[in-house]
């Protein structure tokens, strides 16, 4: 008999996020052993003990390549984000308002050309804003507000965006022409940030307003 693929995966990973609110005292570990006690079959996750550390079971819910969907908003969660680039059939990742930090790769998004929703906001993500996120072109709705993403905001190849949030970051520079039609509150609170919709730049000549892994111009002197 073939094995079925977990499909019930997709829904119980967003059951965590509605059901499994941290009670006041409870460490990642324990929120996750009780989302598994939840579970119909969870000797499925077997592996996931009270000693368990919570990367190892992120690399396990990782190997779930079909995952469509993955929900673990509104929790706890710390340090930085996990890999997801094996996940390509995934169409939304929502990890806001937890307290994951750090950097995010560049080639952190690369190969997730499903990928349509992506809600990061309300964490403590720094560094510049990955450069594979510009390339996704099914992209619909990009929610940054809320971390510490600096530097120069890149060119995206998106036409059109139904949510499209950079507010309360540290983002400077001009904001790129494609991108000038979005609505003034999807750039506030980034005093570095000018041009429309916000006030129209002064440009420094020794100032370089190019994200660092943008390609290059093509213009000829």
């Amino acid at each position: 008999m073939a094995h079925k693929t977990p499909y019930y995966c997709i829904f119980t990973l967003f059951m965590l996020s509605t059901y499994f609110v941290p009670i006041f005292g409870d460490t990642n570990g324990q929120i996750l052993i009780r989302f598994k006690s939840f579970l119909s079959n969870n000797n499925a996750l077997n592996n996931w003990v009270d000693e368990s550390n919570l990367c190892n079971w992120a690399d396990t819910l990782l190997e779930l390549t079909n995952l469509v969907s993955f929900s673990v908003m509104n929790n706890s969660f710390e340090g930085p984000m996990p890999e997801f680039k094996k996940l390509v059939k995934l169409r939304g990742l929502y990890l806001s308002n937890n307290k994951f930090s750090g950097e995010i790769l560049d080639n952190g998004f690369e190969g997730m050309v499903n990928l349509k929703r992506v809600f990061l906001a309300g964490n403590e993500f720094n560094g510049h804003i990955p450069f594979s996120l510009t390339s996704l072109t099914r992209l619909l709705d990009l929610d940054l507000h809320g971390n510490s993403f600096g530097g120069n905001i890149p060119e995206f190849q998106q036409n059109f965006f139904r949510i499209f949030d950079l507010s309360n970051n540290q983002l400077e520079g001009q904001i790129p022409i494609s991108l000038s039609h979005e609505p003034l509150t999807s750039f506030s609170g980034n005093k570095g940030l000018c041009g429309k919709p916000l006030n129209p730049c002064n440009i420094s000549p020794t100032k370089s307003n190019v994200h660092p892994n943008s390609p290059p111009s093509n213009s000829k002197k």
